[in-house]
């Protein structure tokens, strides 16, 4: 509510005590949450609400980020159902996004259907017992894009130690964060030799970093010199959380329809 004028139509964020995520630094509900208005605080909203003019239009909430449990999202939209019945005056619900995609080998993918089956029967019975119907709103986000982009590398060098073997590659944490950031796992193919002998590498980047590391002791066709390495769900959180981290330059973006290529974004350089 900071920054509104008396008299305006706001929306509110809670934290209904619900998180969930792929990692700690993504979840973004429960008591470690530094997001929305707690819901032990929302007649506290109300109050100021009144106080100064404001008619509450839409109530909002997100439990965090990649989450594959269907059940749980449908669990958070219940409470926040829940919540929203104690609002008159609301002419929409966001029940945030989350949606996950399997990144893992052994992850299991989102059920698509059970959860709009469900988050359909709950806003038809909310609405209904509302008396009004409200607009849904829904952040897909990942879901739509992680596994719509690549990230393409070269191998420049392989360097075998007595304890293990690094594939070095002409890309790092300034083109995809999400490793080192996150621990996050990416499925890393050697495009140049799909099939073959393999080998447990650690395919490390280029920058002046120890934690520039984009998979560990992992799986791989043997790689050489050259060999170009696809790193896979990279849509998501790849290029937007790029920087020029050690004065590299950022890749070109290439989109790919329908069999043709064409250039999207050009390579950057210095």
């Amino acid at each position: 509510m900071v920054g509104a004028d008396p008299g305006s139509d706001i929306s509110i964020r809670v934290n209904q005590g619900i998180g969930a995520g792929h990692h700690a630094h993504v979840i973004t509900g429960g008591p470690d949450s530094k997001f929305g208005i707690d819901v032990l605080q929302l007649e506290q909203a109300g109050a100021l609400a009144r106080r100064f003019g404001l008619t509450i239009r839409g109530i909002h909430q997100h439990i965090g980020s990649n989450v594959l449990d269907a059940d749980v999202l449908l669990i958070a939209m219940q409470a926040l159902l829940q919540t929203a019945a104690g609002l008159p005056d609301l002419d929409f619900v966001d029940i945030g996004g989350g949606l996950g995609v399997p990144y893992r080998p052994e992850d299991r993918p989102l059920n698509l259907r059970k959860l709009g089956q469900g988050i359909s029967r709950a806003f038809r019975s909310f609405c209904r017992d509302h008396g009004k119907a409200l607009t849904l709103i829904l952040e897909p986000g990942r879901y739509l894009v992680a596994a719509a982009g690549t990230l393409l590398c070269t191998v420049t060098d392989v360097k075998r130690t007595p304890f293990k073997t690094f594939v070095g590659v002409d890309t790092g944490f300034n083109h995809l964060l999400r490793p080192a950031m996150y621990g996050a796992y990416h499925r890393i193919v050697n495009a140049s030799r799909v099939r073959g002998k393999q080998e447990r590498v650690t395919v490390a980047g280029n920058l002046c970093e120890s934690g520039d590391v984009l998979a560990r002791d992992r799986p791989l066709t043997s790689c050489t010199e050259g060999d170009v390495l696809a790193i896979l769900n990279a849509g998501a959180y790849g290029y937007s959380m790029s920087s020029h981290y050690n004065s590299r330059a950022r890749p070109a973006e290439v989109m790919v329809r329908a069999g043709q290529a064409r250039l999207i974004r050009a390579r950057e350089d210095v």
